[in-house]
């Protein structure tokens, strides 16, 4: 039952994540938003177009009014929710810490996603897992022993904010330097510091190690499939925070 929950819970918060995959980069609304329509032919779906992957099978890939085709990275995008809520559910269950790491879940996937096709780590959505990285770590101090053990949280949590955007501020400079471009965005250093809110201080050499090996290996891949020499590294990061997120809540 707790697993048909979660799965249930994935579908919708990867429905969430498709429409701020879709709309955020075209400066489209999504607080609030308008109706969704086909982005084809402007006609507004029911409820039976909008449930989330199955509908897109059961119409094969295709808008119900217009036949158009609809990009397969939406429905990749919500079963990818899907699995990695039931990866924090597998790791640590149902508690305060799981779910907070939950419902950033369909931001780290739009993050991914937008950076993938667009070079780039939208502001708002940095912003909206700053939020839920505050408010996990408020939990983590509230729950916390004694008045010492939450003054080593909080400094934990906010030296690792200020030394993950450091370093990374330092390290884009030297290798812009060093390879005579710009290798890393600002956006990367505020989801650094972001990373640093969420784990601390002490998984800091963890994160960096992590997320410049699955760099390598992105940038080889990119290298090799799109004939480029310049990737994303936005993927790398949130692919580190996410493995790190759930090592933390399980050990």
């Amino acid at each position: 039952m707790d697993i048909a929950i979660i799965t249930v819970l994935g579908l919708i918060l990867g429905s969430f994540a498709t429409a701020l995959i879709y709309r955020i980069p075209r400066d489209l609304p999504w607080r609030g938003a308008t109706r969704s329509a086909c982005p084809h032919c402007k006609h507004v779906l029911s409820p039976r177009d909008l449930i989330p992957f199955f509908s897109w099978l059961v119409m094969r890939g295709k808008c119900r009014y217009c036949g158009a085709k609809i990009a397969w990275v939406y429905p990749l995008a919500e079963l990818g929710v899907v699995f990695a809520c039931l990866g924090v559910f597998a790791a640590a269950g149902l508690t305060p810490i799981s779910i907070f790491i939950i419902l950033a879940v369909p931001i780290l996937a739009a993050l991914l996603t937008i950076d993938l096709e667009y070079f780039i780590l939208p502001n708002e959505l940095v912003a909206i897992l700053a939020c839920l990285g505050l408010m996990e770590a408020g939990v983590e101090i509230f729950y916390a022993h004694d008045i010492m053990t939450a003054r080593v949280f909080i400094i934990e949590y906010a030296l690792g904010a200020i030394i993950y955007a450091g370093l990374a501020w330092a390290l884009g400079i030297a290798m812009t330097k060093i390879l005579k471009r710009d290798a890393l965005g600002f956006g990367d250093v505020k989801f650094f510091a972001v990373a640093g809110l969420w784990l601390g201080l002490s998984n800091l050499a963890y994160f960096c190690v992590l997320s410049g090996a699955l760099g390598v290996i992105l940038g080889f891949f990119w290298k090799t499939v799109k004939r480029d020499d310049v990737f994303p590294f936005g993927p790398a990061l949130i692919m580190s925070f996410y493995l790190l997120l759930i090592f933390s809540v399980h050990s």
